[in-house]
């Protein structure tokens, strides 16, 4: 059994004005060879037919650090091979999506002024030195790391991201696991909007509301000024800030909660839900309007804000480090089904209470459907590892009983 696991932890970096220059520079030149290779790539289909792969452009890069080396030759040829692997990936996205009969989206040419990434994917303990990062045609960046890292000589992959507000690392590491106490407890978690996530065993977090007031009126304010003028651009930082701070603030939230799950339960069963296709547009088209578009359209920005995923995201790695298990089941009836005698009691959505005819079971709704998950996920075979229930890890999570939520 393999003991090791990737973690990734990211830092904010810290750079002289000279070094944010110097990397703008860095940046704008990866768009122009991400621009080159994705056109090379369709070149030789068209004039050929042949497909160019990523190795064959790696090669073709050689020769163009040789033709350019005050920019390309400059460089630390990992830096160029992550742009090459990043269009490699996104055209075998591309080709994964036609052949699922999907939207394809076919990869599209970056402006430089919006290139906001370099990454590294084999990345060396000589470029992280202490607490600076040191790579060839890069500037030196500097972090004030919040915890311990793991030992540079573990080092995978080091990704630098340009937010519009500050620049943060991403160090990616090689790190042995590290597995909690055995907890023999397992539950089922429903993710809604009425209420963010439900368990199985009546507790709940409730629905993440935005407070956006404080957005709107940079927003405002900025429709009422001169585009790309000063005032323009210093609202527009503001507003970033404020756009980055909310996120922020949601992943941490998704971070105590997922930390919750993972510390308290041996196996965490939860939906397998399709979110793209949930919050899709209901505007329909020319010939075959939608119906009830405003409150789709509301529906999605509802189901989006309380980011399913993200918390599904972060359940899936932590489970992995800490040796807990984590399952997704079909979701399809868990909502309809009665949790104790099997029937379907069809509900829409605003009937927010389970109310069995056939046995008489009465509970709330998003409660009914996590114990059906719950159920689903032991049917398949899982079940946690046996052992001492772990101490609890307490945090914000609101705890109800079942009577308490009808």
């Amino acid at each position: 059994m393999n003991n090791k696991f990737h973690a990734t932890f990211q830092e904010r970096a810290y750079l002289k004005k000279s070094g944010h220059h110097r990397l703008d520079y860095a940046m704008r030149a990866c768009a122009r060879l991400y621009n080159a290779a994705l056109q090379h790539r369709i070149d030789a289909y068209k004039h050929s037919g042949t497909t160019v792969t990523r190795y064959d452009q790696y090669k073709e890069y050689t020769q163009i650090r040789r033709d350019e080396p005050d920019i390309y030759g400059a460089m630390d040829t990992k830096v160029g091979r992550g742009v090459l692997h990043r269009i490699d990936k996104a055209m075998t996205a591309f080709f994964r999506r036609v052949q699922n009969g999907e939207k394809p989206g076919f990869p599209r040419f970056k402006s430089g002024r919006r290139w906001r990434t370099i990454e590294i994917e084999n990345a060396t303990s000589a470029m992280l030195k202490g607490n600076k990062i040191k790579i060839k045609g890069l500037p030196t960046i500097r972090l004030q790391p919040h915890r311990q890292l793991p030992d540079a000589k573990c080092i995978k992959a080091i990704r630098i991201v340009r937010y519009p507000t500050a620049i943060y690392v991403d160090l990616t590491f090689e790190v042995d696991k590290s597995p909690l106490a055995p907890s023999h407890e397992s539950v089922g978690i429903d993710v809604g909007v009425e209420k963010r996530v439900a368990l199985s065993n009546g507790k709940f977090v409730e629905r993440r509301v935005i407070n956006r007031t404080h957005e709107l009126r940079l927003q405002q304010k900025m429709s009422g000024l001169r585009k790309f003028s000063g005032n323009w651009r210093k609202v527009r930082h503001s507003l970033a800030k404020e756009k980055r701070r909310n996120a922020v603030r949601n992943r941490n939230e998704c971070h105590r909660i997922t930390t919750n799950l993972t510390h308290n339960y041996g196996l965490v069963a939860a939906e397998k839900l399709t979110i793209s296709n949930m919050t899709r547009s209901a505007k329909g088209t020319i010939d075959e309007p939608g119906k009830n578009v405003k409150q789709k359209s509301g529906l999605n920005r509802e189901i989006l804000a309380q980011t399913w995923g993200v918390i599904r995201q972060q359940l899936a790695y932590k489970a992995e480090w800490a040796g807990r298990q984590y399952v997704e089941v079909d979701p399809r009836q868990t909502s309809q089904q009665c949790s104790q005698c099997n029937a379907v009691v069809k509900k829409q959505l605003k009937d927010r209470v389970h109310q069995c005819p056939h046995c008489g079971l009465k509970m709330d709704r998003d409660t009914n459907a996590a114990v059906n998950i719950l159920r689903r996920g032991l049917a398949a075979g899982n079940s946690p590892p046996r052992g001492t229930t772990t101490q609890k890890y307490t945090h914000s999570l609101k705890e109800h009983t079942t009577s308490d939520l009808v």
